[in-house]
């Protein structure tokens, strides 16, 4: 299939998508305050780059970064396996761990790393996601979600179709 950008409708435009992030940013400072001066933050690759980096600089805590390269979608489903490119090699025993991802949809994804996060005996881990896609009954607690929305696949702000669309400063959908 191939996606002309002038189909992407867009959903959420940059200005928007940033605030919202710097309230998820002001939540998450407020839920860790009391309990830690220091969070580790695991990015999903690619996906949630753009996220990553806007949360983590208006988190006011110290953040170190992590970084995990899993996918489970080809062109625009899931393929159903997990896809493991790149870990990270640091431990996480005993830390407080925010796993950072672009989109929870079928779940399988980011059940397979908080299941791997897990054997490292973090003291916590919490999720945080751009979009939490309502449509599938996934399973998965999102503690902090910028936004919920419908079955569409989404394009922009990290989000691609074939490597492609990740830079656009919005996320939008198009008519499959």
């Amino acid at each position: 299939m191939k996606i002309d950008k002038s189909r992407i409708k867009i959903i959420y435009g940059e200005e928007e998508i940033r605030k919202r992030i710097h309230e998820l940013a002001q939540e998450i400072t407020e839920f860790y305050r009391d309990k830690t001066d220091t969070i580790h933050a695991v990015c999903v690759l690619k996906g949630a780059v753009h996220f990553f980096s806007e949360l983590t600089l208006h988190i006011d805590l110290n953040v170190i970064y992590s970084f995990v390269h899993v996918s489970s979608y080809s062109g625009t489903a899931s393929t159903g396996k997990i896809k493991v490119k790149s870990w990270m090699d640091e431990s996480m025993e005993d830390k407080y761990v925010l796993l950072v991802e672009d989109v929870i949809d079928t779940g399988l994804t980011v059940k397979y790393i908080m299941r791997y996060l897990r054997k490292y005996r973090p003291r916590d881990i919490r999720l945080a996601a751009l979009a939490e896609k309502k449509a599938h009954d996934h399973g998965v607690t999102v503690d902090f979600v910028g936004f919920e929305l419908d079955d569409r696949f989404l394009l922009g702000y990290g989000l691609d179709y074939e490597e492609k669309f990740r830079n656009l400063p919005y996320i939008g959908y198009v008519e499959l």
